[in-house]
Formats: C-alpha cells, sequence, structure tokens
C-alpha cells in the first residue's frame, strides 16, 4: 500500500539509497525532535539479518545476542539525542495478536529502551487494516521535514524508498497525525505488561 496522496503528492521520489542520504542531511539539520511511525505488522529485513534468520530458527538466544550488537552499533546516535536534548521517540502501532516479525521486534525493542530510546506504543482493534490512511510509516524531524516510506504494492514490507516531504501542509498533517498517535499511546513496558509479554 502506498502512503495517501496528500501526503507525499508534493514530495520528492527518492530511491531507497537516496533515502538513507535524506536521512543523513535532515538528522543533520534536527535541532528539536524526531518522531518515527511505525505501522506495518511485519517487515521483510535484509537476506543478510543474522538477528532474524536466528529467531526465526526458534533461537531467541542468539537472536537477543545479536540484536544487542545492531543496538549498540547505533550507541552514537543516542549518544547524539542525549548531548543534543532531543525528543526522540517511536510510536508502534500494534494490532494484536502479535505477529512472529513483532515479537522480533519486541526483543530490539526492550534492548533499545533500556538504551534511552523512547518506545511508545498504540494498540489497535484487531479487525483494523495496517497499514491505512491514517497509520503508515514515515519520520518527522522537527516541524519542517519528512520521510516517508514506500514498501511498494507487494504488501510484505519490503522497502523500496519513499519520498521526501517539505510541503508546510503536508508537515503539518503528518505532524498532527504523530501527534495524535502519541497522545494514545502507552510506554513500551506498561505496553507489555498489559500484554502480557
Amino acid at each position: 500500500m502506498h502512503p495517501p496522496s496528500w501526503a507525499v503528492a508534493a514530495g520528492t521520489r527518492l530511491d531507497l539509497d537516496a533515502f538513507g542520504a535524506e536521512f543523513s542531511r535532515a538528522w543533520a539539520r534536527l535541532e528539536s525532535r524526531f518522531l518515527k511511525v511505525e505501522a506495518w505488522q511485519s517487515y521483510r529485513e535484509s537476506a543478510d539479518n543474522e538477528s532474524q534468520h536466528a529467531f526465526e530458527a526458534g533461537d531467541e538466544h542468539r537472536a537477543g545476542e545479536l540484536l544487542r550488537l545492531e543496538a549498540e552499533a547505533d550507541g552514537p546516535l543516542y549518544a547524539d539525542v542525549r548531548s543534543r536534548g532531543l525528543d526522540f521517540a517511536r510510536i508502534r502501532i500494534v494490532r494484536p495478536p502479535l505477529t512472529p516479525h513483532l515479537r522480533y521486534e519486541v526483543i530490539s525493542y526492550r534492548i533499545r529502551a533500556e538504551m534511552g530510546e523512547s518506545i511508545e506504543v498504540v494498540e489497535v482493534a484487531r479487525d483494523v487494516t495496517l497499514p491505512d490512511e491514517h497509520r503508515f510509516d514515515f519520520l518527522l524531524f522537527d516541524r519542517d521535514r519528512a520521510l516517508v516510506h514506500d514498501y511498494g504494492q507487494d504488501a510484505v514490507g519490503d522497502q523500496v524508498g519513499g519520498w521526501l516531504v517539505r510541503n508546510a501542509e503536508a508537515v503539518r498533517r503528518l505532524e498532527s497525525l504523530a501527534l495524535g498517535l502519541r497522545a494514545q499511546a502507552q510506554p513500551l513496558n506498561r505496553f507489555l505488561t498489559n500484554a502480557g509479554i
């Protein structure tokens, strides 16, 4: 599913490499807030993702070890967030029951929360289709730009690129969506406790 046209019509289409480059540029300009909204219930990781392979093979301990190494590689990013006093949050939309991929992500989220990442969970009803017009993946940098993910038409969660959005009205609407979701969210640990995970 492509994101809604209002979000990307005035944006610049990017392939996956350009998406990563724009992320780096936007991060360097970041002044106060970064919000990451995630709605897909399953993503296809890269073919060489050892932690996901270990999880899929039933070795959750090994998957956890590898996920910790991946998270530790992001240590400089977390240090940058702390030193700059940034509001940095992952807003994760979850539809029960958890997919195998989300169970894998929970291992990563626990590790990243220990490292200081704010992970906020929005639980939706079982009959909600995700992503939809109001819940889709995007990154919001301050109040002036966003990166909206494109997972193509195959609906398997394999990112193929995205859009750089700088149009003021589109960014304002994305901010409103993110803040509305954030207002409904609960901290990761509370979600896990309430869900009995």
